[in-house]
């Protein structure tokens, strides 16, 4: 009986007591810890679709293990099914051309796709509002004018891309020479008018310059708008046709039309392979090319009720394959902001048209601009407007400035989104005239950028089509 009691206790005690170590003594197995395996690998977007060869684009790869952690430091390789339509490096896409490319993300033994679909609209090609685009940034007062420097193109006249100035002064009646102000390169410019043979084209008003080819030739050409004396009797002024003859070499001639010529676009309207012309006027008119840069004026083209209007652009923003005419002027006046829908007729009607929202006091359009801002595939459209009145608080014609932004349904519908933007302008912000929409901080998304750096300040996109007014420097 009592080494059964004995046995029992002996028993409870190492049942207690734990495992008996080596050497007589006890201790604990460690535990193992669990070594994270890469068990999954995600692209984020797996679908985009991209409409400007301008917009670059960024995928992210996150690879996880089998807790479903996101673990860092993973090499990742990246490829492109079609290295024509897009090229992919470190997850950014470069668009080429219109088509659909898989991209390929390989970590070890996991992949993921991505389908990229490029939908750039051809209508556009050669177009100035795709040619206004330019690979530099500049502050106008580095250009030294001796005149205002509204009307700015950029052309490549001398390997790189250079300024031109439509010049003139304020209410004069004399003409004043336009200037080529040429890149050294490294971004700045230097006054040089020996392009033009010793002869520079001239201008009393010059409100927009446009750069396209006109005679196919490979090179681009330029055109200066000018609505003359700004007073009245208005007495308007000629067209100035400036044609690129050899790589950096100019002569020009005008085109016989007198008139308020305020703005306007160039784009193949009548589907022809050659650039044409609209003409923003008190009644706007086109001219249309013989593709040798010879124009003939054609009023027909545009409906007899198209009001007067000061500023126009050619771009297809329903990307069907037709370039759509943008037009607006002064809505305090009646004159609508609109888009005429093109066609394969080659003309814009008031029967293919929308009316898009004013914004009154800020009733004045001064430029207008299509890309994918949110990045749902279609094109949504920006506004740069100024007052057009006085609404009984002094403030009258050009001041103050406002950003007005629409977002396309994708059905030639269109929605207020100006309060997207964290600060879209006010009565006390000096008004400019151009914009433009592009990918300023290369995160991929399109962004809206005064074209004058000297403004101070840009609107960045988060990505999802909300803008925050940033100053300079970034």
């Amino acid at each position: 009986m009592r080494q059964l009691t004995i046995a029992v206790a002996v028993m409870t005690l190492v049942g207690c007591g734990g495992d008996v170590a080596p050497g007589g003594g006890t201790g604990t197995t460690p535990t193992q810890p669990v070594v994270p395996v890469p068990t999954e690998l995600t692209l984020f977007p797996s679908t985009l679709t991209v409409t400007s060869l301008e917009q670059e684009v960024a995928i992210a790869a996150t690879v996880k293990d089998q807790s479903g952690s996101t673990m860092t430091g993973q090499t990742v390789v990246w490829s492109s099914s079609e290295g024509d339509v897009a090229t992919v490096s470190n997850g950014t896409v470069t668009p080429l051309a219109n088509g659909t490319s898989t991209i390929t993300a390989t970590s070890g033994s996991l992949t993921a796709n991505a389908s990229v679909v490029v939908v750039q609209s051809e209508a556009d090609e050669g177009s100035s509002y795709r040619n206004a685009r330019a690979d530099l940034w500049i502050d106008y007062r580095t250009l030294q004018s001796q005149g205002f420097n509204m009307a700015i193109a950029y052309i490549d006249a001398e390997g790189d891309t250079d300024g031109f100035l439509g010049t003139g002064e304020w209410l004069i009646e004399d003409e004043v020479d336009s200037e080529m102000h040429i890149n050294n390169g490294y971004g700045s410019f230097s006054l040089d008018q020996r392009v033009f043979g010793g002869s520079p084209p001239p201008a009393t008003h010059a409100r927009k310059s446009l750069t396209a080819d006109f005679n196919g030739d490979d090179l681009n050409d330029l055109l200066i708008l000018d609505h003359g004396y700004d007073a009245p009797p208005f007495p308007g002024s000629q067209p100035k046709l400036i044609m690129q003859d050899a790589p950096g070499s100019f002569s020009w001639s005008k085109l016989p039309d007198v008139g308020f010529h305020h703005g306007g676009a160039a784009g193949d309207i009548d589907q022809d392979g050659d650039i044409d012309i609209v003409v923003a006027d008190h009644r706007p008119f086109a001219y249309i090319n013989d593709g040798s840069g010879n124009f003939t004026r054609d009023a027909t083209r545009l409906d007899a009720s198209m009001p007067t209007i000061f500023t126009a652009e050619l771009i297809d923003v329903d990307m069907d394959g037709f370039i759509d005419l943008l037009v607006g002027g002064h809505e305090r006046e009646g004159a609508e902001t609109t888009i005429y829908w093109g066609s394969s007729t080659g003309s814009y009607r008031a029967s293919e048209r929308t009316v898009l929202l004013a914004a009154s006091p800020f009733g004045v359009v001064l430029d207008i601009d299509a890309e994918d801002i949110d990045g749902d595939g279609d094109r949504d459209l920006v506004l740069n407007r100024t007052r057009d009145g006085d609404d009984g608080d002094g403030l009258g014609f050009y001041v103050g400035r406002r950003t007005q932004l629409l977002i396309h349904d994708g059905n030639r519908g269109f929605t207020n989104g100006t309060g997207q933007i964290d600060d879209p302008g006010n009565d006390t912000d000096i008004w400019f005239p151009w914009i433009r929409l592009q990918d300023i901080d290369a995160d991929g998304d399109i962004d809206i950028v005064p074209d004058d750096k000297a403004v101070g300040y840009i609107y960045i996109n988060d990505g999802l089509g909300g803008f925050t007014r940033t100053p300079l420097p970034l």
